[in-house]
């Protein structure tokens, strides 16, 4: 990924970073009673297709620089796309292990907020890989983050729900889990007792949870039995480039 590319805004990746087929795009997420927008979440795009496996093979050190200059042009796009009006908040990734000065890390991206009349309170961090750094790194990143004003999330439980205890313990703004644990909810037996006992014990944490990669009626319903009260997936919105799309509506129970 060419790192200038991502500090652009839309009109200019539209003509200097068209060959690199460089794009942010946003994906709702959304309460599941009442199909309310609760955030929108930035993905940086390369010709359509998710870019973020790219990321996982850069080094620390590139991947702190590309994580910054991504969180920057995902607030100028989302400023751009109306998200002053939106209502919600923008959920922005970061790899946690990139993550060497919490207050530095950020710094770039509330400027850049600043500089759009964007609050840091409407920003949500949502830090992968979480689980690989330790415990006082995590303490120090929640501590910073939440100092400066944008909430932090969690995205994933990892596996064998290594990161239960961490979301215990620091009690992050929402936790999403993945959606290789919530694809089959609704077609498999096993893996529906399995989330449905996951969500029990996320609950019994006060835990605010996210369920992404919801693709279907059938999973959605079954999420909303369990209490899941946030959720993400083509069912509620596929991801656009340059645009804040609202919730498909689902009747609430």
């Amino acid at each position: 990924m060419e790192s200038e590319n991502s500090m652009m805004g839309p009109e200019a990746a539209a003509s200097a970073g068209a060959s690199a087929g460089l794009a942010i795009a946003f994906q709702p997420i959304a309460e599941i009673a009442g199909s309310r927008i609760h955030a929108y979440e930035a993905q940086v795009q390369r010709n359509g297709a998710p870019a973020a496996q790219d990321f996982d093979q850069l080094s620390a050190e590139q991947r702190c620089d590309v994580d910054r200059r991504c969180a920057v042009a995902a607030i100028r796009w989302a400023a751009t796309a109306g998200f002053a009006n939106s209502g919600g908040r923008l959920a922005i990734p970061l790899s946690a292990p990139a993550i060497v000065d919490p207050a530095e890390h950020i710094q770039p991206a509330l400027i850049t907020a600043r500089q759009y009349n964007i609050v840091p309170e409407r920003l949500v961090f949502m830090l992968h890989h979480y689980q690989a750094i330790t415990s006082s790194q995590l303490a120090d990143v929640m501590h910073v983050f939440n100092k400066l004003g944008p909430a932090v999330a969690f995205h994933g439980i990892g596996p064998n729900e290594s990161g239960l205890a961490a979301c215990g313990k620091f009690a992050p703004h929402l936790v999403m889990i993945e959606p290789e644990l919530v694809s089959a909810v609704a077609s498999s037996w096993s893996r529906r007792i399995a989330i449905e006992d996951l969500v029990r014990r996320m609950q019994s944490l006060g835990l605010r949870i996210a369920a992404a990669g919801v693709d279907s009626e059938a999973a959605y319903e079954r999420l909303r039995s369990f209490g899941v009260p946030l959720v993400q997936g083509s069912y509620v919105g596929a991801p656009a480039t340059g645009m804040l799309p609202q919730p498909a509506a689902r009747n609430a129970a």
